[in-house]
């Protein structure tokens, strides 16, 4: 009965903040986009790392292009997530160059991500890797650590 009541609030919360984020403009997204970026670029686990995880950004979440164009130029690996069909699983799979996001597929929910035939380095099955997990709805700041 509490696993119900906790799925059931969890998700008016998330309702209720999808309306909240659809509400922000494009220019208060993008200046706490700025902001949050800012805040990663000078964490020293970021700094100090030289493979990194991290989401593409959907049209209505905080844009994450700054900070994987900034994985590239201080000349970092960046892995991105490649979701299996009709599956829970995800690789966290390298990206080759901010520029090629553009080019992948998209998924159903239009997420850009590469496809599930081709062959990928995958983040943790070849060393450490570090994830900024900036996407959850509701995450009050960026989760770092992984």
């Amino acid at each position: 009965m509490a696993a119900a009541a906790v799925s059931s609030a969890k998700r008016s919360l998330r309702a209720e903040l999808k309306r909240r984020l659809r509400a922000l403009s494009a220019e208060e997204r993008l200046r706490q986009s700025r902001l949050l970026a800012q805040k990663v670029f000078t964490h020293s686990q970021y700094q100090k790392s030289k493979r990194i995880s991290i989401f593409l950004s959907m049209q209505d979440e905080i844009e994450t292009e700054e900070i994987i164009k900034d994985i590239f130029q201080q000349g970092k690996t960046c892995f991105i997530p490649r979701y299996q069909f009709q599956s829970n699983h995800m690789d966290m799979v390298k990206l080759a160059s901010p520029e090629e996001i553009s080019s992948l597929p998209k998924t159903s929910w239009n997420i850009h991500q590469p496809s599930e035939v081709e062959v990928r380095e995958e983040a943790l099955s070849t060393g450490e890797c570090y994830g900024i997990r900036i996407r959850t709805l509701g995450c009050s700041q960026a989760v770092m650590g992984c």
